[in-house]
C-alpha cells in the first residue's frame, strides 16, 4: 500500500508536466515576444519594452489560427507551447521560422496597426516567458546569452545599475537601503576573475530585491539547480498546507499542514525563502516566501544541505503527524490561476470575477454586460483575488456604477513622477495611467473640485526627496468615463488577498473608499510604481525599475503597505483545493 501510495504521489507530482508528443521539443529554445498573455480575444505581446500590443498575426499566421492550431496539435499544453516552444510549433504547422519575424501588432490605446519588422527570437525573450510560467527544464539555455563576463565588465555593469538606481529609481530612498554598500557586496559576489552571465543575473536581482518594490526587477532569473518540491504550499487558517499543482488534493487528505521539510522546521525553510524574496510588505514577502518553497534545490544549498535526493515532508492534521517521502520535480509547479471563480449569480446576489486587469475592449464590454446582468441583484461581489495588476481600464469601467448616487466624481489615486535631472515633466508625463495635473484644463468643473478637495487635505505618508519628482497628478473617477454605467445602489465586496497587486491594489483602494463598498479578505501586496526597462551595457541584462510615487487619497503609499480590508476572513486549507470558498461565502453572508 505505502509503494502503491508513493507511486500515486510521484505520478500527481509530475503530471502537469507531461509534454505534448505532437510537436518536437529539441528545436530552438528561442521567442520574439518578452512577455505573452491570454486574453478573450487573442494573445497580447511585449516587444522591445513594458509596453503590450494585440498580437494579429506573425509569420504570416494570423493569432485566431495559431490558438486553433496550437490546440489542435497540443491539447491542454498548447498555451505553454506557444510560449515556450514558438519554432516547434510553427514548423509543425508548415510555417518553420527563422532567427527573425514579422510580427502584426494593435496597439491597445489607440488601436492603431502596425508590422514590427524583423524582431529578432532570443534565448533571454524565451527564458522570461518560461519563468512566467513557473518552471525551468534541464538542458535550458543561458537567461542572458553569450559567455562569462570579467569581472571588469561586470563591475562596469553594477556601477551603472547603481546610476540607474540614483537617478531613475523612484523609491531608491523609500526604504533607507544602503545602497553603496549593496553594491560593493554585489562586486564581492562577482569573483575575482569573471562570473558566469546567468550567476551576474542573480546577482542583480539580489540588489533590487533589497529595495522591496515588487515592480523593479531583473529578466531572466533562473534557479541554480533544478530540483524543485513536487507539490505546492500556501498559507491558510491553522499553517501551511502542501496540496497538488492541480489544486485537487492534498499531498495527505488526512494532514494537510507542513511541519517540516528534510527534519528542518518549516519556519526555517520559510525564513530562507523569504530571505530570496523582494523585501516589500508583510503580505508581499509572505507570498514569495511561500511560492519559493518550490526551489527546493537552491534551498537546501543555503541551508547547507545535500542539493539532490528525496524530500520529507513531516505533516500535521487532526489524527497526528507523519512524514510523507516524494521524489522532487526537474519542473517547478506552476500555483496557476486561483481561486477559479467564475462570473455569476448566486442566490439573489451578483459574483464579478475579474482575474487579470486587461485593457482589451472585449473585457471591458463584458464587464459592462454583466452589470447590466446584475442590475437587479440585491448585493454584488467583485472577486479580484490573485489578480496581479495591469491596466486601470477596469477600475475607469466599473468605478462610474458605484460612485455616489449624486454623480459627484471621486479621486482614486494620487501620484507624482520621477524627472530626468534637469528635466520638468511633460503635462501628459502620466497620462498612460490617467492621472493628470491639478491644473491641467482637461478637468471639467466638477472633476476639478475633486481634485481640489483632495489637494488641500492630501499629505502623503512618505516625503518625496526635494526636487526630484513633478508635482502631484490626480487619477479622478467619474460616471461620464462609461456611458453604459448606471447607478448601482445595493452594497458591494470587492474580495482581495496578497495575491493583489499593482494595478488591483489601486482597483482595491479606490473602490474600497467608496461609501456602499466593503473590503473583505487579507490584505494586498502592495505596489505602484510605472515601471521603465533598462538595459546594462556589458552583460545585456534586462531590468526595469519604478518611475512613479502612487499614494491613495488618503496619503498612504502603495508601495509596502497594500490595502487592509475592512473585514478580514482567513482562507481555509479545503479553499485551496477548491472544495470550499469561505471568503465568498462569508462575502454573501455580509450582503444578507
Amino acid at each position: 500500500m505505502k509503494r502503491l501510495l508513493a507511486v500515486f504521489l510521484a505520478v500527481l507530482a509530475f503530471a502537469p508536466f507531461l509534454a505534448s508528443q505532437d510537436i518536437r521539443r529539441d528545436g530552438p529554445r528561442v521567442s520574439p515576444f518578452r512577455g505573452m498573455r491570454q486574453v478573450a480575444t487573442g494573445i497580447e505581446v511585449q516587444i522591445d519594452d513594458d509596453t503590450w500590443f494585440a498580437l494579429e498575426a506573425m509569420g504570416g499566421v494570423d493569432t485566431k489560427t495559431l490558438l486553433a492550431e496550437a490546440e489542435r496539435l497540443c491539447g491542454s499544453s498548447a498555451w505553454k507551447r506557444i510560449t515556450e516552444d514558438m519554432p516547434a510549433l510553427f514548423e509543425a504547422m508548415g510555417h518553420p521560422l527563422g532567427s527573425t519575424v514579422d510580427v502584426d501588432v494593435r496597439d491597445l490605446a489607440t488601436g492603431a496597426r502596425s508590422t514590427k519588422k524583423a524582431v529578432a527570437l532570443t534565448a533571454a525573450n524565451r527564458a522570461r516567458l518560461l519563468a512566467a510560467n513557473g518552471g525551468a527544464r534541464p538542458g535550458r539555455p543561458a537567461s542572458v546569452p553569450g559567455g562569462p563576463l570579467t569581472r571588469s565588465d561586470a563591475v562596469a555593469d553594477l556601477e551603472e545599475l547603481r546610476g540607474l538606481l540614483d537617478t531613475s529609481f523612484a523609491y531608491r530612498d523609500l526604504r533607507g537601503v544602503d545602497v553603496e554598500a549593496v553594491i560593493e557586496r554585489a562586486k564581492t559576489a562577482c569573483g575575482a576573475a569573471e562570473i558566469a552571465r546567468d550567476d551576474f543575473v542573480r546577482v542583480v536581482d539580489g540588489v533590487l530585491r533589497a529595495f522591496g518594490d515588487g515592480h523593479s526587477r531583473v529578466d531572466g532569473v533562473d534557479t541554480v539547480h533544478d530540483v524543485f518540491l513536487p507539490c505546492l504550499v500556501q498559507e491558510a487558517e491553522g499553517g501551511h498546507v502542501a496540496f497538488s499543482p492541480g489544486r485537487d488534493a492534498f499531498v495527505d487528505p488526512a494532514r494537510p499542514f507542513v511541519v517540516a521539510i528534510d527534519g528542518q522546521p518549516i519556519a526555517t525553510w520559510l525564513a530562507a525563502a523569504r530571505a530570496r524574496s523582494t523585501q516589500g510588505s508583510a503580505a508581499m514577502q509572505a507570498r514569495g516566501a511561500e511560492r519559493l518553497l518550490r526551489d527546493l534545490g537552491d534551498l537546501r544549498a543555503d541551508l547547507g544541505r545535500p542539493v539532490a535526493g528525496d524530500v520529507t515532508l513531516r505533516l500535521r492534521g487532526a489524527t497526528g503527524e507523519r512524514n510523507v517521502v516524494l521524489r522532487p520535480s526537474s519542473r517547478r509547479p506552476a500555483y496557476g490561476e486561483w481561486p477559479r471563480t467564475k462570473t455569476r449569480r448566486v442566490g439573489d446576489f451578483g459574483c464579478l470575477r475579474i482575474a487579470a486587469m486587461s485593457s482589451d475592449e472585449a473585457f471591458l464590454d463584458g464587464l459592462d454586460a454583466a452589470m447590466a446582468s446584475f442590475r437587479d441583484t440585491k448585493g454584488l461581489v467583485i472577486d479580484v483575488r490573485g489578480n496581479g495588476g495591469g491596466s486601470r481600464d477596469a477600475l475607469r469601467r466599473l468605478a462610474p456604477y458605484l460612485l455616489p448616487a449624486d454623480g459627484t466624481p471621486v479621486v482614486g489615486n494620487v501620484a507624482a513622477v520621477l524627472l530626468d535631472a534637469g528635466a520638468t515633466a511633460p503635462e501628459d508625463a502620466l497620462a498612460d495611467r490617467g492621472l493628470w495635473r491639478a491644473d491641467w484644463n482637461g478637468w471639467s468643473a466638477p472633476q476639478a473640485a475633486a481634485v481640489r478637495a483632495v489637494a488641500k487635505s492630501f499629505a502623503p505618508s512618505w516625503k518625496l526627496p526635494a526636487g526630484r519628482f513633478s508635482p502631484w497628478h490626480y487619477l479622478v473617477l467619474d460616471r461620464a468615463d462609461n456611458p453604459k454605467a448606471f447607478a448601482y445602489t445595493r452594497p458591494v465586496i470587492v474580495l482581495i488577498d496578497r495575491g493583489c497587486f499593482s494595478a488591483t491594489d489601486v482597483f482595491a483602494a479606490a473602490l474600497g473608499a467608496l461609501p456602499n463598498v466593503r473590503l473583505v479578505g487579507e490584505a494586498t501586496s502592495g505596489g505602484s510604481g510605472r515601471a521603465r526597462g533598462f538595459t546594462l551595457g556589458k552583460s545585456g541584462v534586462r531590468l526595469q525599475l519604478s518611475s512613479m510615487a502612487s499614494f491613495r487619497p488618503d496619503g498612504v503609499l502603495f508601495e509596502g503597505n497594500g490595502v487592509v480590508p475592512d473585514v478580514a476572513v482567513a482562507t481555509l486549507p479545503t479553499d485551496l483545493i477548491g472544495t470550499t470558498d469561505t471568503v465568498l461565502q462569508r462575502a454573501i453572508e455580509l450582503l444578507r
